[in-house]
């Protein structure tokens, strides 16, 4: 294992900062606040068994504090070189019991401090350390609550969107899956408030929740409405009865994987090159081909009340204008070169990732700490 300055010291910093233990038995610190404490306890007795010896020396045989505190850990540690010079009776009474009273004390300490160094503790808890730092410091990001093969599928999109995410598991296996992964995560349950606020809730835009069991969904979509009201809410809804409870409770997007999966399965059987154009405007898979939407707003040049013949937008990127999405909801395809465009409409445009990602950096008018609508 290989110890870097930076991480030793990230472990001092974790060493001495105050950690605080969470009601959740499954808190993904819970680990880690133990490791600690236990190092902590192992090093404080070493340095407190070490002290007593140490006074006991300058006390009873009159020793200096520098051959006090060696004396005291020749003995501790029981490695058998000579006194400092002869002992008195109660100096030989006082090793007796220091003795007595320290090997078992400071051979457990010794042990607790060489396992954590050499079983990969220490870079476990560096790392976890780091994620954590990085979890902080998310904005805008989404969580995604669960890792089955749903959460699976939607944790690769968001990927390759370059959507930052974490993701909220407790089973076991799973945290083994996501620990093979760069994907942010936290270990917890998601049905506990503080496990969303340590997954950055209150920062973060939009929250999918993808858990087996409807009724943990439903007081995941009451949490998250709660502690922060304006975050986009999607659901998976297991049962279809209950998609109108999720919306109730807070839902933005409620989504039953067996009636996509249904549609898609029943269209293939006459209708196969419509899935394929289905897939290519959901970017799923290796696509090269890439759908965003961009609010008028968000775009340089003041486009509202200007035509498209006119707005320029070629100038930024090799991307099409394909449609335009109105408030209602209702898309038109192909707009018109005279169609004036206005401050409520959404621009749905069409490219290759990179001429997307250029038209973005180059197109988007955003303020320090807006997003695009």
């Amino acid at each position: 294992m290989r110890f870097t300055s930076v991480g030793f010291f990230q472990f001092l910093l974790l060493f001495f900062r105050p950690l605080k233990r969470s009601d959740d038995p499954k808190h993904r610190f819970q680990r880690i606040v133990r490791i600690i404490n236990r190092l902590r306890w192992a090093v404080f007795l070493v340095v407190l068994s070490i002290m007593i010896g140490a006074t006991g020396y300058v006390l009873l045989e009159d020793y200096s504090w520098e051959d006090g505190w060696y004396m005291s850990i020749i003995t501790i540690s029981t490695v058998g070189f000579g006194e400092v010079r002869p002992l008195s009776e109660q100096g030989r009474l006082f090793t007796s019991f220091l003795i007595l009273f320290n090997v078992g004390l400071f051979a457990y300490s010794i042990s607790s401090i060489a396992g954590f160094l050499t079983e990969g503790s220490f870079s476990k808890i560096i790392n976890e350390f780091r994620m954590h730092r990085a979890i902080e410091t998310l904005t805008n990001h989404t969580i995604l609550c669960g890792y089955g093969r749903h959460a699976t599928e939607v944790a690769q999109e968001l990927s390759k969107q370059g959507i930052p995410f974490v993701v909220v598991e407790n089973t076991p296996n799973k945290i083994e899956d996501l620990m093979g992964t760069d994907f942010l995560f936290v270990e917890g349950d998601a049905t506990n408030d503080d496990i969303l606020l340590e997954a950055g809730i209150l920062q973060a835009s939009a929250i999918v929740i993808t858990l087996p069991d409807d009724a943990d969904i439903l007081f995941i979509v009451l949490s998250a409405r709660q502690i922060n009201p304006d975050i986009r809410i999607i659901a998976r809804a297991n049962n279809p009865a209950d998609e109108l409870k999720m919306r109730r409770a807070g839902a933005d997007e409620t989504v039953v994987p067996e009636r996509i999966g249904g549609f898609f399965m029943a269209t293939l059987v006459n209708k196969p090159d419509l899935v394929e154009f289905f897939v290519l405007l959901s970017n799923m898979g290796p696509s090269n081909v890439v759908f965003e939407e961009f609010s008028v707003r968000d775009i340089k040049g003041e486009l509202a009340g200007k035509r498209i013949a006119d707005c320029g937008l070629a100038q930024y990127s090799r991307v099409s204008l394909v449609a335009v999405r109105y408030p209602s909801g209702q898309y038109e395809l192909n707009p018109l070169p005279s169609t004036v465009l206005q401050p409520s409409w959404r621009l749905v445009m069409l490219g290759n990732p990179e001429q997307v990602r250029k038209f973005k950096s180059a197109a988007l008018d955003l303020k320090p700490g807006k997003t695009a609508e």
